[in-house]
């Protein structure tokens, strides 16, 4: 080979970037990235509202389901979480079980700094019996037990959740001057 086609596939080898160079860039990137995201994170107001929602949506689900299948529901609440339930036998008695083997319908956490008021026909209630749970009533029918679900964080995001007799479901983020 001559000098000049050794020179010139010398060049050609030093004219781009190796594999792992490449990589070692991809990887540093993605890395500065996830901390930008890790500090960002979410606000109370977001996580809040992505709950209601989150409510709203599989309420309304259970309705539809509740409807389409001609069963009852219950959505039965807890401090910090929530479940859906459907009548069952327990010990040979009728009973309010949690749906068995349903992701869609599976118990809840509530966000840590989530806090939970429940208002169930205009009437306040109290999580601590946990034999006697408040429960919204989701009726083939398409009604459901008239509800006024709060969920508010500590530093004073607060949304609602109206749940109607007719199955009507309204959002609504309640703002430091309403209260």
């Amino acid at each position: 080979m001559s000098e000049i086609g050794k020179t010139h596939n010398r060049c050609l080898r030093m004219a781009g970037f190796t594999l792992l160079e490449l990589l070692a860039v991809i990887l540093i990137i993605g890395i500065i990235i996830s901390f930008a995201t890790i500090s960002i994170g979410q606000n109370s107001s977001r996580i809040v509202q992505d709950e209601v929602e989150r409510l709203r949506g599989l309420i309304q689900l259970a309705s539809t389901e509740s409807v389409l299948q001609g069963r009852e529901l219950a959505l039965e609440f807890d401090r910090n979480k929530y479940q859906f339930l459907e009548q069952g036998e327990k010990e040979g008695e009728k009973d309010w079980l949690p749906l068995a083997d349903d992701k869609l319908f599976r118990e809840r956490p509530l966000p840590e700094a989530v806090e939970l008021a429940l208002l169930l026909e205009g009437i306040e209630t109290s999580f601590r019996d946990k034999k006697n749970l408040p429960r919204v009533f989701i009726l083939s029918s398409g009604e459901l037990t008239p509800f006024i679900m709060t969920l508010k964080t500590d530093e004073g995001e607060e949304f609602t959740l109206e749940g109607q007799s007719n199955g009507k479901l309204l959002v609504q983020q309640i703002s430091d001057n309403e209260r």
